[in-house]
């Protein structure tokens, strides 16, 4: 009996044996398969240092607009790029997420203090100012009771990034530096400025001290307009004459890279400001100019190794992807022809009437678009004409024009003749621009019916429902009158017959 137990027993243990080895099988190419966790033991594949950043695949919001070209992707959190002149915003890259600014806040100082002071005025710099700085920020140690003009301390705030300088001029500018704070912060509202809040004038760290890129890209539009502050920052050095104290010249460098001579030098760039601290990260504007467009380059939350190249992919996309082009001409006058109800509205006389824009309009197009594949939007307000240029649903441009009532044709046909505005490329564009302008005169039949199609195809969008109203009416009349006429021949025939 010993020997067929023994031999079950071994059956059952070898049966055991196959089972648990098939199922560890299993379970190793299950693991292996779903890449199960690594052990402690485990070798991890090392990251490379030279990897951008997440934020490097963020979206890019200007991608989203139909027929714009697309952006490049850049290291920085949010960045920006602005047509100086315009405003018009070519590049979009979180532009109205709050970032710290960092020393770009320096661009704020310095217009407002170019704005309420003398460029000869004499600086005095206090202890407060001076030692009111963080250990180790960026300084050109002036001294307690040193003296500077504003022009030098310009030239050392936006050249140099000295802290206590921005501090000094501050005090000097607004009585005390909350003060002056306080002057900031009212010049950004004035430009529309939503998300931005100042607590210093030097920028050094303060979690309720932030901007956007957008709120950024605008004061800086802004200061570019003064020719003070476009000639300093252009400046690669500039040496700070020996003062009351300092027995010595201090040599100030700029510090942004692509303005200078060096690997980093950027063809057409007009100068800008840097920034950096810890919180911030690297911040950067720019101005540049190529073909006629002068470009702002914002990028915010950046680091060292990005900001230039981020900076540089910006500014080569702007220029080359898009072409200025003229869309009004101030002075340059056209010939509308109002709808019936703009004529009746607003009392106009004349069958014809004359506009003269207000102002010169232009607008940064992609490369390979025309200027006649924008829509247009135009109004009549008491007797202003303003037109709206939208690609898809982007606002791009407004133009402002003012009727001339007193204008007579034969005057029209006069000025537009003399005017180097109206030439055969400018008058083609002119009339690709005009939201209604059928032309002057008909000669024809065919001329007729086509400026009457015209019209109506520049009716407002409920000219259908009124047409459909209309022809159900005439329809309609013709019936009840068909049947007006076969009753009264009824009625003529049976008194014939009577």
């Amino acid at each position: 009996m010993k020997r067929p137990r023994l031999w079950i027993n071994a059956l059952v243990l070898s049966s055991c044996l196959l089972l648990g080895s098939g199922r560890t099988t299993i379970y190793g190419a299950q693991q292996n398969t779903a890449q199960a966790p690594a052990g402690p033991n485990a070798a991890e594949t090392p990251k490379d240092p030279n990897a951008p950043p997440d934020s490097y695949n963020w979206e890019v919001q200007s991608d989203a607009t139909p027929g714009w070209p697309t952006g490049p992707q850049v290291a920085a959190e949010t960045a920006i790029l602005m047509d100086a002149e315009t405003g018009e915003i070519l590049y979009a890259k979180g532009i109205d997420e709050k970032r710290y600014p960092a020393s770009t806040t320096k661009i704020m100082t310095a217009l407002v203090a170019i704005e309420n002071s003398a460029l000869t005025d004499q600086v005095t710099f206090s202890a407060e100012a001076v030692n009111g700085i963080e250990p180790g920020s960026t300084h050109i140690g002036v001294k307690p009771g040193e003296i500077l003009t504003m022009e030098q301390s310009l030239y050392a705030i936006l050249l140099a990034s000295a802290n206590e300088v921005s501090s000094g001029v501050a005090e000097f500018v607004g009585g005390s530096i909350p003060d002056f704070v306080n002057m900031m912060n009212a010049r950004a509202e004035e430009l529309g400025c939503k998300n931005t809040h100042f607590v210093n004038a030097n920028g050094l760290h303060d979690p309720e001290h932030y901007t956007t890129a957008r709120d950024l890209a605008n004061i800086a539009r802004e200061a570019f307009k003064n020719e003070t502050f476009r000639s300093i920052i252009g400046e690669e050095y500039y040496i700070e004459p020996k003062t009351n104290i300092t027995d010595e010249e201090r040599w100030l460098n700029n510090h942004h890279k692509m303005l200078v001579t060096g690997d980093l030098h950027y063809d057409g760039c007009l100068g800008g400001k840097t920034g950096y601290t810890s919180d911030a990260g690297n911040t950067l504007v720019t101005y540049a100019q190529r073909n006629g467009m002068y470009l702002i380059s914002v990028v915010l939350a950046d680091n060292a190794v990005y900001q230039y190249p981020d900076t540089a992919a910006l500014l080569d996309y702007g220029f080359s992807n898009f072409h200025k082009a003229v869309l009004a001409q101030k002075g340059e006058v056209q010939c509308l022809k109002p709808l019936p109800i703009e004529r009746y509205l607003y009392n106009l006389t004349k069958s014809k009437m004359m506009t003269r824009f207000t102002d010169t309009v232009t607008v940064d197009l992609p490369a390979d678009l025309p200027v006649e594949d924008l829509t247009r939007k135009t109004s009549l307000d008491k007797k202003n004409q303003t037109t709206e240029y939208y690609l898809g649903e982007q606002l791009l441009a407004v133009s402002h024009a003012e009727v001339c009532p007193t204008l007579t044709l034969s005057e029209f046909l006069e000025t537009a003749k003399g005017s180097p505005a109206n030439t055969a490329r400018a008058a083609a564009q002119s009339s690709a621009s005009a939201g209604r302008t059928p032309k002057t005169s008909s000669s024809s039949l065919g001329d007729f019916f086509q400026e009457l199609k015209y019209n109506f195809q520049n009716m407002p969008k409920w000219k259908y429902p009124a047409l459909i109203f209309l022809v159900t009416a005439v329809i309609f009349y013709i019936v009840l009158l068909i049947i007006k006429i076969k009753r009264h021949r009824r009625k003529r025939s049976k008194k014939n017959k009577k």
